[in-house]
């Protein structure tokens, strides 16, 4: 009997373990987020009903136990949907989910191995998403497309030639000699940004390489490959990045795949580009022409108008339409241990100056793999192919290239047309025939350009409390660009001169990049204090060799350097090298009260002494009252309220070549030699060094309204001035350090969200901001700054202590006097985007800067030439009769802009059903940027910059390419 009892009891256990064994196990899995595929950590994954839970690793993999099934899991993070998902046993569960509807919990990196939410930011670090970038209108550059959609970012467009050309300022000016363009990095690659003249200024007698018309190198990067931006204004935030951190940091993260299907997405852009504002013809009468001219140009000027009229050389040379046609495809998906993105876009932009146009060829591969629970690697890969053909515009001397120029003294009853033979007649009131030059010379330049980063995780250990891992990411970029300036030696100013001029630059650009970092998440108080350590190190390598031929008195219609029988050739090499250490500690108390800590010491090869180490600090703390038990449930007006503070500390070195004495190459009597420069190098010379107090909040109202207010004060140390010398020193100058100023400012940063309905929703944002320059300290007497002006007689920046940085000055009864500013007194973005009937698309986006002053010396040109549209009304016959000075052409440059707006329209399921199974969604298009522009500025644009985008660049206006609005049909379909 016991026997059979016991069999029976054998026979039940042997039943029922499978059924024990089925009712609890484990389910793993990797969590990514929707909008752009890559991993979360820190999610909470909850057996809905108990206590049991787990977090999600760095690279979003999870697993947890589960007692019994069926069960319901639950996955929630701050900022994130919490979801719910059912599992009926033991199994891998990838899951996907979004953000919230506020858009405030935000990763948002705040180290060069770690993240915070925008929660427990205690930075104003700006963030701008692929939707906000590209979604409304196409855009040519990247950093044209960020105008009116950040705080605390003053943008200016250097040349509206096809292909941009931009200066980025950061909170104010960072320096006067040095770099204020932020550093930019990509996928963990530091690029290059650089403008690189083409040496047109040899034959046009412009005085700088950067009055060139140049592009900067940001614009090899196609806009539209980007997934998102974050911005470091600030020294408190970019403390990290140390000695390039300077001008503020723009981090790029390009797409990548997500796990699931792969689609592809076709999309195309068609458009045309205009000019924004045409200055028009003076109105002319025969009475007219002889009170300016005298009476022997009245008959030249009765035969125009009986042969047809005059001719407006400046619609011939500005008014022509240009197409755009901007093409792309990708293909993004993956499994559970690779991803992918691959992508490749063609973009052809004609200019409105005939012959002008800027083309961009893209390929980009992203991969990323898992190889295991402990290793996984990232791969970012983008070749690109670009050319532009910018023409003649912007400053010269007697060049008869410039088209401003010519123009400014082209009289329309003067045929400048080539004749039947093809032969261009010369311009009797100028050096130079824009028609010959808008048809013969060239212009041009091409880049082929690889950027390669690549990434290395190791997971060393995950306890639950304890997380540690190394990162290894690093990359190179690059560049090979060749320059190509051909002036025929036909052109009427270089006949007797030079006789034809060709400059040919070949420049190669190489920076290699790299960071190992050590990364350790501890949790402390049983849970309620999350630490994050991370220490590491960084290289950072640039090499340059830029070589320039140039050739005269040219072989006639020879086009190659070995047809000049005068040849010169000049090459520059340098190579730059810095090394630093870092260490960093960010400390969340419950969501409650979050610090951090960090430290970086950099050395240099551009300082006096290039082994050894400054240090830049950190701190920063926010406090998330909407957190603490005091607040209670929140149902109050307001529902969260952070206060935040931060200090940070960067720095910036010296130009190449500032800390030595070089040597110039001689020749005496035939035989070759080395003379002694008479730039004088320090070899004491230190980096400027920045340091930044800010202090905001950030609150959320009424579940409609965020909002974010930040003023910063920032102190620039030890900037680097040139200064003459006595001739008993030998030398002429030196660069040193001489100055300090300041900048402070406010943001202020509103998302409203007023209509969240099924079938309508509408978001809007408004953002505003303004900054203060005053330079403190200065050792040397006030000076007007090289190269940032034309002197105190037809304006000029000045130096001078106790005045901002951005002040343009002139003579006044032989006095220099502060004329005007370029720094706006604020400036606002007001942009709105409607979801009408879950099928329509509506947004646009206005630009308002208020004050500042530009010096527009255009108009002393046109006044000269007497062709000024106004010279005939009160204002113009009053200004014509003032002395020629500065304060004679100083014009207010505020302006209101209409700088974005667009319509599209998504097919609804119905009609995708035509197309099968193979097309997911179609959207349709129309689009507009710049469209109109409100301003009491009297030349093209008040956005202007004679010296390109480098230094105290902005603000003074000499015969600029003009800006141009542009109209755009997309298509966009995915499969």
């Amino acid at each position: 009997m016991k026997q059979k009892l016991l069999g029976k009891s054998f026979l039940w256990l042997l039943l029922a373990l499978p059924i024990l064994a089925f009712s609890q196990g484990t389910v793993s899995g990797n969590i990514t987020d929707s909008s752009y595929g890559g991993p979360l950590a820190g999610v909470n994954v909850v057996v809905k009903g108990t206590s049991k839970g787990a977090i999600s690793d760095f690279d979003g993999n999870y697993s947890i136990s589960v007692n019994s099934f069926p069960a319901t899991l639950v996955f929630s993070s701050l900022g994130y949907e919490t979801k719910e998902v059912m599992v009926e046993g033991p199994t891998t569960l990838n899951v996907t989910i979004g953000e919230s509807a506020t858009g405030l919990d935000e990763v948002v990196v705040t180290g060069l191995g770690t993240s915070i939410k925008r929660s427990n930011l205690a930075n104003a670090v700006a963030t701008v998403s692929n939707e906000q970038l590209v979604g409304t209108t196409a855009q040519t550059t990247l950093d044209g497309a960020l105008y009116g959609k950040l705080t605390g970012v003053n943008i200016t467009s250097s040349s509206g030639a096809p292909g941009g050309g931009f200066a980025l300022r950061l909170r104010g000016i960072s320096s006067i000699n040095g770099n204020n363009q932020p550093l930019y990095i990509v996928d963990g690659v530091y690029v290059n940004n650089a403008e690189i003249p083409s040496g047109l200024r040899f034959a046009s007698g412009a005085n700088r390489g950067n009055e060139e018309n140049s592009s900067n190198r940001i614009a090899d990067l196609d806009p539209n490959d980007i997934q998102n931006i974050e911005v470091l204004k600030g020294a408190s935030a970019a403390a990290i990045y140390g000695t390039r951190a300077n001008a503020g940091v723009v981090i790029i993260t390009t797409k990548r795949g997500s796990q699931g299907k792969t689609e592809i997405k076709f999309s195309q852009d068609t458009g045309f580009n205009t000019i924004i504002n045409k200055l028009g013809l003076r109105p002319w009468t025969a009475q007219s022409v002889e009170d300016t001219f005298g009476a022997a140009e009245v008959t030249l000027y009765n035969q125009a108008i009986a042969n047809g009229g005059l001719i407006d050389y400046e619609d011939e040379i500005y008014g022509e339409t240009g197409l755009i046609t901007d093409t792309r495809i990708s293909a993004s998906g993956g499994g559970e241990k690779t991803k992918f993105f691959v992508g490749a876009s063609y973009r052809d932009e004609e200019g409105i100056i005939k012959n002008t146009g800027f083309n961009r060829f893209s390929l980009r591969a992203n991969i990323d793999h898992t190889i295991s629970n402990t290793f996984s690697f990232s791969a970012s890969s983008n070749f690109v192919r670009s050319s532009s053909s910018r023409s003649f515009t912007g400053n010269e001397n007697e060049g008869g290239l410039s088209y401003g120029y010519t123009l400014a003294f082209t009289r329309p009853w003067i045929n400048l047309f080539p004749d039947e033979t093809g032969a261009y007649p010369d311009n009797p009131n100028y050096s130079g025939n824009p028609i010959f030059v808008r048809d013969l010379a060239k212009n041009e330049d091409r880049n082929n350009r690889f950027i390669q980063g690549i990434k290395l995780t190791t997971n060393i250990l995950n306890t639950g409390d304890d997380a540690v891992k190394l990162i290894f990411n690093g990359g190179a970029d690059f560049l090979a660009n060749e320059t190509f300036v051909y002036v025929p030696e036909t052109h009427q100013a270089q006949r007797g001169n030079q006789n034809g001029f060709i400059g040919v630059g070949k420049n190669n650009f190489t920076n290699f990049n790299y960071q190992g970092i050590a990364v350790w998440n501890h949790n402390a108080m049983g849970g309620d204090l999350a630490l994050t350590s991370q220490a590491g190190i960084s290289y950072l390598e640039q090499q340059a060799d830029l070589i320039f031929n140039q050739a005269t008195q040219l072989i006639p219609d020879q086009t190659n350097l070995t047809q000049g029988s005068a040849q010169a050739i000049t090459q520059n090499t340098s190579t730059v090298k810095e090394f630093g250490y870092f260490a960093q500690v960010e400390g969340n108390y419950m969501d409650r009260l979050i610090g951090t800590l960090g430290y970086r010491f950099d050395k240099s090869t551009l300082n006096g002494d290039p082994n050894k180490y400054y240090g830049f600090p950190k701190a920063s703390l926010a406090a998330n009252l909407h957190n603490f038990d005091f607040w209670g449930d929140g149902d109050g007006f307001v529902k969260r309220l952070k206060l935040r503070a931060a200090y940070g500390e960067t720095g910036s070195s010296g130009a190449f070549g500032s800390a030595f004495t070089g040597l110039n190459q001689v020749s005496v009597g035939g035989i070759g030699g080395s003379s002694i420069s008479a730039l004088k190098g320090d070899p004491n010379i230190e980096p400027e060094t920045s340091a930044e107090f800010e202090v905001g909040f950030d609150a959320g109202l009424a579940d409609k309204v965020n909002l974010e207010v930040s003023y910063y004060n920032r102190t620039v140390s030890d900037l680097l001035l040139s200064r003459a010398l006595p001739a008993s020193s030998g030398f002429g100058s030196e660069t040193t350090n001489l100055a300090d100023l300041k900048n402070y400012g406010l943001e202020v940063g509103v998302t409203v969200n007023p209509v969240q309905d099924e079938n309508f929703i509408w978001s809007s944002n408004v953002n505003f901001w303004f900054n203060r320059s005053e330079v403190t300290r200065l050792d040397v007497p006030a000076f007007p700054q090289p190269g940032a002006g034309f002197g105190l007689g037809l304006g000029t920046f000045y130096i001078e202590e106790g005045k901002p940085v951005t002040q343009l000055v002139g003579n006044i009864n032989g006095v220099p006097t502060q004329i005007g500013n370029v720094e706006p007194d604020f400036q606002m973005g007001f942009n709105n985007n409607f979801t009408i009937a879950k099928q329509f698309d509506v947004s646009f986006l206005f630009q308002w800067k208020k004050g500042g002053e530009n010096l527009n010396l255009s108009r002393l040109l046109t006044d000269l030439g007497g062709t000024t549209p106004d010279l005939d009304t009160p204002a113009g016959i009053e200004r014509n009769g003032q002395p020629i000075a500065a304060v004679r052409f100083i014009e207010p440059a505020g302006y209101l802009r209409l700088r974005e707006a667009a319509v599209y329209y998504r097919l609804p399921a119905s009609a995708l059903a035509f197309f099968g199974e193979s097309v997911t969604g179609v959207k349709l298009g129309l689009s507009g940027r710049n469209i109109f522009t409100i301003t009491d500025y009297s030349s093209y644009d008040p956005e202007t910059s004679t010296n390109g985008g480098a230094g105290l660049s902005s603000g003074i206006e000499v015969t600029p390419f003009p800006s141009t609005k542009q109209f755009y049909f997309h298509l966009n379909v995915n499969f």
